[in-house]
C-alpha cells in the first residue's frame, strides 16, 4: 500500500464515522451528550466532518485529490435535495417544517 491508498483508507474511515455519528444523531437527537463524553452529537457530527476534511486536504497535498469548490454543483445538489424533500412531503414520508 502506497500513502495515497494509505490516505484513502483513512478517508473511507472518517466518512464513516460521520455517517455513525449522524446515525446516533438520528437515534437520540443532535443535543444528546453520550455518557462519558463531553460534546454533544452535533458537535460531534461536526469534530468528524472536520476530521474528514483534514484527509482531504492531505490527499490534495499529494495530488491525489483535485477539489474546487464549484458552487453552481453545490446549487444544484441544493436544489436537487430540496425536490427530493418536497416529494418525500407529498409521499407522506416526511412531516414538519426545518428541523
Amino acid at each position: 500500500m502506497n500513502r495515497t491508498e494509505h490516505l484513502l483508507c483513512c478517508l473511507a474511515e472518517e466518512a464513516a464515522e460521520v455517517a455513525h455519528r449522524v446515525s446516533k444523531a438520528l437515534r437520540f437527537g443532535l443535543a444528546e451528550i453520550q455518557d462519558g463524553q463531553p460534546h454533544s452529537n452535533s458537535q460531534r457530527i461536526s469534530q468528524e466532518f472536520h476530521d474528514m476534511l483534514a484527509i482531504v486536504e492531505l490527499l490534495e497535498e499529494t495530488g491525489a485529490l483535485q477539489r474546487s469548490t464549484d458552487t453552481h454543483a453545490i446549487e444544484r445538489k441544493k436544489a436537487k435535495v430540496q425536490a427530493y424533500i418536497l416529494y418525500a412531503k407529498e409521499c407522506g414520508t416526511l412531516n414538519g417544517g426545518a428541523e
